[in-house]
């Protein structure tokens, strides 16, 4: 009967040659320990790593690696990346590419979009966050490249290309991105600038933040959000809605004006004089403070006061409203004497001082500028009563 052999190398123990007879079913070959240990290791070698496979790269780091491998000028982007974005999406959110000539070169070999990747457990593999990423890619030489920037965590993916335009007046548009955070009762929408240089994106240092936008605009090269209202009732009843200017200076994303929408009381005209002049509408700021030191009194039912400690409802204390009256406008008075000595050339200390000694400031006043019920109105110290409003909101 012919035989059938097998070889097997072992370590250190040379050739051993194992022929076979033809095996019935119950017949198997018989293999000696250290044989059965050396197959055992070559099955381990040869086996494919599962789970090393499995780990699938970071969306930005694939979309880099397969546009490398792409020269089609005329790429359908918007289909190509919605192809690639969607297995790392659980929600499947469409995504919106926008085509354009950043650079001005004439030609439209740019596109700005926001993708979004699940971040996902390393141990269970569930998702446990969202992540969302602004990408600019631009096709030259023959190449592809992207370029990216990471929005904040915490908004869970929801972000978006507000609008695409020139804020800085050299005719190359800059690339304006928000992205919001959903709290329990109010959305806040923060807003950053990004310019395409050299083929890098930039993006400038600032933001913008409003709660619960309105409408978001660009106007003679400035950004202008409306809104600013806090939905939850602890911000308080007197809030008003106001418009917000930002601009690219120095650089930077700054904020250039706020103004309010409407000032029904003495309280709101000081605060939006507070406002002018901290933005340097000095002028404006004066005309302010003079409307809230001659406002007539009007009736502050629809709003609320703390009043030793308590929440009170307006129109139910009119002795202490009518102190809280009072107190406005002789801070207000304070505002007016103090800018007006700040533009004579007065330094800030001294000119706080005079302000303060011709108005006759005294810690009384605190009580009743604090008075004003919710967390979204400025809080006075002795220390801050001559300050910038701006740092008050930080």
């Amino acid at each position: 009967m012919e035989k059938n052999c097998l070889k097997y190398v072992g370590a250190g123990i040379g050739i051993i040659i194992l022929c076979l007879l033809p095996l019935t079913g119950r017949e198997r070959p018989t293999l000696t320990a250290q044989s059965q240990q050396h197959v055992s290791v070559i099955s381990e070698v040869d086996k494919p790593n599962q789970s090393s496979e499995m780990v699938r790269k970071p969306l930005i780091e694939q979309l880099r690696f397969e546009l490398s491998q792409v020269n089609k000028p005329d790429l359908d982007m918007t289909e190509w990346l919605q192809t690639r974005v969607t297995p790392y999406d659980s929600q499947k959110e469409l995504i919106n590419v926008i085509r354009t000539d950043l650079d001005q070169d004439g030609v439209s070999n740019e596109w700005v979009s926001v993708l979004f990747e699940d971040i996902l457990d390393k141990q269970t593999g569930l998702v446990q966050a969202r992540q969302s990423y602004g990408v600019i890619i631009d096709y030259r030489d023959s190449q592809f490249s992207l370029q990216s920037l990471s929005f904040p965590s915490e908004n869970y993916g929801r972000s978006k290309v507000m609008t695409i335009d020139d804020l800085t007046g050299d005719s190359k548009s800059e690339v304006v991105w928000v992205s919001m955070n959903n709290g329990a009762h109010t959305t806040f929408s923060e807003y950053i600038v990004s310019s395409w240089v050299d083929r890098k994106l930039e993006t400038y240092e600032g933001t913008a933040v409003i709660a619960s936008v309105s409408k978001a605009e660009i106007q003679d090269r400035k950004l202008q959000l409306s809104g600013g209202l806090i939905g939850s009732v602890g911000a308080g009843p007197w809030q008003q809605e106001f418009t917000e200017s930002y601009a690219i200076f120095e650089n930077k994303l700054k904020r250039t004006g706020r103004v309010y929408v409407q000032s029904p009381t003495p309280y709101h005209r000081l605060i939006s004089g507070m406002w002018a002049e901290s933005h340097g509408y000095r002028e404006q700021a004066m005309r302010d403070y003079t409307e809230a030191v001659e406002m007539q009194t009007p009736s502050y039912q629809d709003y609320a006061f703390i009043f030793e400690g308590e929440w009170v409802q307006g129109g139910l204390n009119p002795d202490q409203e009518a102190m809280f009256d009072r107190t406005i406008k002789r801070f207000s008075q304070l505002r007016k004497e103090l800018l007006t000595e700040v533009s004579s050339g007065v330094d800030p200390r001294n000119a706080c001082l005079m302000a303060k000694k011709k108005t006759g400031f005294d810690m009384t006043w605190l009580t009743y500028l604090n008075a004003p019920a919710g967390y979204a109105n400025p809080h006075w110290e002795e220390g801050t009563i001559c300050v910038d409003i701006a740092l008050l909101e930080q």
